[in-house]
């Protein structure tokens, strides 16, 4: 079975592809070739050639030495999947400095991900990272709309394969946040967080719903209005691929009935990240470290839920394989740039969901383990393409290949 799909900026990811695990595998030690072989060199000019036609400058050179041009980078989008047939699109990153801003400013980049099926469902998504000028203020946040279907499994951490039904929806996403710093790489703020779901139809249903698949749909049904505050610490001396430094987010959101919301509830996350460079000599050898966890309030929707699995938590499950109240996950991955061009990685990671901090269960902790290659496409800002393929362990098994630019995390 071979599924491809599209999540937020990342180019596509499959399911189950044991095909592309063989072709993966193979790529791999045909790239080890490369890198230890005679023909290295040409190698690394295909891979520039090839980086250069997806990257275009926009707009005067600044005077910036660390930032001589705002640019696009691009990638095409092809996916395939049972309950979307072909799609295609175009994934795409803004990256750039506010007029104003010097080397003292870090780069701001906007993610923009296109994408439409055969059959008339489409996605759009932004998550954008915006340093003003001496960095006093940083804008951030999520932007989408999707008409899209996704594997909904039920709640909890024992779901079955069975248990999957797909279901499509129209899902908007409203998620601006504006931060002040209180001193270099410390800020706080907040904004205002809409997310609805709507429009809720079971995919390829071919018989008519019983009254309690109706019902369901209407479970899955919600609007979420809702306050949100944030403290960043962002020391990190790169946005999307960072060789040292930390970051640092909290974010706790109210919603209830005076802001519009269908219910009543709060969500509260924390992500930690540590980046630690291995070699003085080799400044793009890292050991990056994470720890997520999100916690749901009583009566928050089914969608809004804490979720694990996709390209960024838990690699290795599909996506948002696993939901409840409260998610838990660590990983450690290991970035190793092997030529100019190149890079390899290595990550494992561990999580769960579960509805309270007490029924969380060792014995059921999920697994992941992977590997990947990195293709460097923009050199001044460290801008890789990854591929990686993941293995999801535990007592629920699954593997999956990712194709995306940027790193998970």
């Amino acid at each position: 079975m071979f599924v491809v799909t599209l999540n937020k900026y990342h180019i596509f990811h499959a399911y189950n592809s044991n095909l592309l695990s063989r072709y993966f595998t193979r790529f791999c030690c045909f790239l080890v070739l490369l890198c230890t072989g005679s023909v290295t060199a040409q190698a690394q000019g295909f891979i520039s050639d090839v980086a250069d036609f997806f990257e275009f400058n926009v707009g005067p050179e600044r005077e910036d030495t660390t930032f001589r041009h705002a640019k696009f980078v691009l990638a095409p989008i092809t996916s395939y999947e049972p309950s979307t047939s072909w799609g295609f699109g175009i994934g795409a990153k803004f990256l750039f400095k506010p007029f104003g801003a010097g080397a003292e400013t870090r780069t701001s980049n906007l993610p923009i991900s296109v994408q439409y099926t055969l059959r008339n469902q489409f996605i759009a998504w932004s998550e954008y990272n915006v340093f003003f000028p001496e960095e006093k203020f940083l804008l951030k946040g999520n932007l989408g709309f999707s008409k899209f279907p996704i594997g909904y499994f039920g709640i909890g951490s024992n779901t079955r394969e069975s248990d999957k039904i797909d279901i499509s929806f129209n899902n908007f996403l409203l998620e601006p946040l504006l931060l002040r710093r209180l001193r270099p790489g410390l800020f706080v703020g907040g904004g205002w967080r809409l997310n609805s779901f709507k429009n809720l139809e079971f995919v390829e249903e071919e018989n008519t719903p019983l009254p309690e698949e109706d019902s369901l749909l209407d479970t899955l049904t919600s609007f979420s209005s809702g306050l949100e505050l944030a403290t960043t610490l962002d020391t990190r001396d790169n946005i999307l691929n960072a060789t040292s430094g930390t970051f640092l987010e909290f974010t706790h959101g109210f919603y209830n009935e005076t802001f519009g919301s269908s219910h009543e509830f709060m969500l509260t996350k924390l992500d930690y990240r540590k980046y630690v460079r291995t070699s003085q000599s080799r400044p793009h050898d890292v050991l990056a470290f994470q720890f997520f966890t999100r916690v749901a309030g009583a009566d928050t929707p089914p969608l809004e839920l804490s979720t694990l699995g996709g390209p960024e938590l838990l690699r290795g499950f599909r996506e948002s394989r696993f939901r409840d109240r409260i998610s838990l996950f660590g990983q450690v991955e290991y970035r190793r740039q092997v030529t100019e061009n190149i890079g390899f990685v290595a990550f494992t990671g561990l999580g769960e969901v579960a509805q309270t901090f007490k029924e969380v269960s060792f014995g059921e902790l999920k697994y992941s383990v992977g590997t990947g290659i990195r293709f460097k496409i923009v050199k001044s800002e460290n801008l890789n393409i990854r591929i990686d393929y993941a293995f999801g362990l535990g007592r629920i098994r699954e593997n999956n290949f990712y194709l995306g630019i940027a790193e998970a995390f």
